[in-house]
């Protein structure tokens, strides 16, 4: 299930705030209704989608509160006007609401409109947000806001995973697939323990510029290199450049996956810190149970972990261990968990000798060979076992990157040459 599934007004382009009733989900434009109906569509349809704080109107929303529904008397002109049961909330506006500071709410909003205290638009401000600091219910993390990507270092990935997890037994409520309490303490701890992959900055840029034409490839205990684990890019990867990272942990039938974002620095420095520590550095904004031998191919949202465990399948990859700061050691020994285990993912080095073209008996010409490697599809084949190998099961055959290992790779509209770089080392964090 898509979790970042955001939906605005095709009039006015708005994002909007969604309503469930039982089965049913409904859309409100944010804040107060126009003068138009509600035309729901994919912000991914629209440009210059307007998605900002209810409250400010200039920060990125984190937080989804629900109140009652608020609703204004202006008593001079004996009109009511009706707002909002939802407010999605930026960082330092939701500060100041967990604060109860409904007057340094007013004040820091007014202040970027420039309303004075004391005239009619900052007391209707003022009145609107006592309803929302004192009226709300519960608030949720946000999965649909577009942040700015973080850079994400290997050495990184034991305190991001720890964020994570505390997030999954915390009491902060998550987007209502993953939010379920036995489900979160199940998935931290399977994740606790998982193995954690970091893909280097070559071997990312080849998951991109290959996944989006995979062949369709069945998913299997031999195709996952790990029965859980967390793989996360050095840079954002998918059709549209959002999937930071993908966790998987095994069931009884086959996978949990989440795909997540990114969060980069687009609050006050003074408060990133605060986020860190309170959301860390990763979003779930994709929820999906995948059975044993399910299809996925090169338009799934998750297609980038896919393509990266063919890619490991295929041995094209090295996974080397990371080696992690002294602090994250001695923090984990404290603690007395096991050491993290934190793998690199690169392009396997290329072999220093060239292959030999084929001589055909008796003659100088030589057989003709691609001069690039290009996907080939998976199929099912029957593989012959048991007496005198009499019997039959199928196996799956992954798909495939054909073609000798220091040719480029050919797709649809490019070729990528493979270098085979060494790392020179982690680059230091954001």
């Amino acid at each position: 299930m898509n979790l970042a599934n955001l939906m605005a007004c095709a009039l006015c382009r708005e994002a909007l705030t969604e309503h469930h009733d039982g089965e049913h989900v409904s859309y409100r434009h944010p804040v107060a209704e126009k003068d138009h109906p509600v035309t729901p569509i994919s912000a991914t349809l629209l440009r210059d989608v307007f998605h900002r704080c209810h409250t400010c109107s200039t920060g990125l929303p984190v937080w989804d509160y629900r109140t009652g529904l608020i609703q204004l008397l202006a008593v001079d002109a004996g009109v009511v006007q009706t707002y909002n049961d939802h407010w999605q909330i930026c960082y330092p506006c939701a500060q100041l609401i967990e604060a109860d500071d409904i007057d340094a709410l007013t004040a820091r909003c007014a202040g970027l409109v420039g309303w004075r205290p004391g005239s009619i638009e900052y007391t209707q401000l003022h009145l609107l947000h006592r309803g929302i600091v004192l009226g709300r219910e519960d608030r949720t993390l946000l999965a649909t806001t577009p942040w700015p990507p973080a850079r994400i270092t290997a050495d990184m990935l034991p305190k991001i995973r720890d964020r994570f997890t505390g997030l999954l037994r915390g009491s902060v409520r998550l987007p209502g697939p993953i939010n379920e309490p036995s489900r979160r303490r199940h998935l931290a701890d399977q994740l606790d323990v998982a193995p954690m992959y970091w893909v280097n900055d070559e071997f990312t840029g080849l998951v991109t510029a290959v996944s989006t034409d995979q062949p369709t490839a069945r998913l299997t205990d031999d195709l996952a290199p790990t029965p859980d684990g967390l793989i996360v890019w050095s840079e954002p990867v998918g059709t549209r450049e959002e999937l930071a990272a993908v966790s998987w942990t095994q069931s009884t039938d086959g996978w949990q996956l989440i795909g997540y974002r990114s969060i980069g620095t687009a609050v006050p420095d003074t408060l990133m810190p605060q986020l860190r520590h309170e959301i860390g550095w990763l979003l779930p904004i994709h929820a999906e149970h995948l059975t044993r031998r399910a299809a996925i191919d090169g338009d799934h949202p998750l297609s980038p972990m896919v393509t990266t465990w063919l890619l490991i399948h295929q041995q094209m990859a090295d996974t080397v261990a990371t080696k992690l700061p002294n602090g994250t050691i001695r923090a984990y020994q404290r603690s007395r968990r096991p050491a993290p285990e934190v793998k690199t993912v690169r392009i396997k080095p290329r072999t220093t000798t060239m292959a030999q073209p084929d001589q055909r008996r008796g003659g100088s010409r030589t057989r003709a060979k691609p001069d690039h490697r290009f996907w080939v599809s998976g199929h099912e084949r029957q593989q012959a076992y048991g007496p005198g190998r009499s019997l039959r099961r199928p196996i799956d055959v992954q798909p495939f990157l054909k073609g000798d290992e220091n040719l480029p790779i050919k797709l649809s509209t490019t070729v990528r040459i493979l270098r085979g770089r060494p790392d020179t080392g982690n680059r230091s964090p954001e």
